[in-house]
């Protein structure tokens, strides 16, 4: 039998205010796990920082491409 029967066959058997507790606490042990994996995944945002040094969309004048880009949208 698997952990995840085991813990079927043995919420079953609780009342509703308890099983609601157990089911808070596995979505809270879900959302840390997430959070870990995004955590271990920032390395790779690291990986794309500077990737525009070379664009022609973002050289020369920061001014100048700031009111290009402003004026895009009007």
């Amino acid at each position: 039998m698997t952990t995840a029967e085991k813990l079927y066959n043995t919420a079953k058997e609780l009342p509703e205010p308890v099983i609601a507790e157990i089911l808070d606490f596995a979505e809270f042990l879900r959302k840390k796990r997430v959070v870990g994996d995004v955590a271990a995944r920032k390395e790779m945002l690291i990986d794309l920082a500077g990737g525009l040094e070379n664009s022609k969309t973002f050289s020369g004048d920061l001014l100048e491409i700031q009111k290009r880009l402003r004026d895009e949208w009007e």
